[in-house]
């Protein structure tokens, strides 16, 4: 469609340097660690999958639904076999972090607000500390690496970092003998 001037228009938003930052330095780390990242049509969300021998760990990145600057880490983990969500199954390569047993969030301020997200904006008490009001791009995706091996923590051993806020945590499962 073209607008007034005879240009192209697009309805979509160019990428801001936190997201360019993001795809450039976290997706390739997200790939290292053996997660391959599913096609979405939805723009807030990026999703991505990692199986094993009986589980998948999912995690997706939400971004702001106003457009701010700001994303937060959801994650779960369900049967490699897949889950029933209301009476329907839902297999082990489609299953998104809301539809897992296990789920929660993970964020480097443990509060259940949006500015406790990973975000360009400081904290009040970093910003008078340092005199600055914005962390860069790159400095929000080195607080996201480094705070990662969390989830790692938990799929493995179930280990509750200081940064995973869990949301719903299923019953274990005892086999009769």
């Amino acid at each position: 469609m073209n607008d007034r001037s005879g240009k192209e228009s697009s309805s979509a938003r160019p990428a801001s340097p936190l997201r360019e930052a993001v795809r450039a330095r976290f997706y390739p780390f997200a790939a290292a660690q053996g997660f391959v990242r599913a096609k979405s049509a939805h723009p807030h969300f990026a999703v991505f999958r990692r199986s094993t021998q009986s589980t998948i760990h999912v995690f997706e990145l939400q971004w702001d639904k106003y457009h701010r600057q700001c994303f937060v880490v959801n994650f779960g983990d369900a049967p490699i076999s897949g889950v029933t969500v209301h009476g329907t199954h839902v297999p082990a390569a489609n299953i998104e972090t809301y539809q897992c047993t296990n789920h929660g969030q993970l964020k480097p301020r443990g509060c259940p607000y949006v500015r406790c997200w990973f975000r360009e904006k400081k904290p009040l008490l970093q910003v008078l500390t340092s005199g600055q009001r914005r962390y860069q791009p790159d400095e929000v995706v080195d607080q996201l690496i480094a705070l990662f091996p969390e989830l790692d923590a938990w799929w493995t051993r179930r280990d509750r970092g200081s940064h995973l806020s869990l949301l719903r945590i299923a019953a274990p499962v005892t086999q009769a003998t």
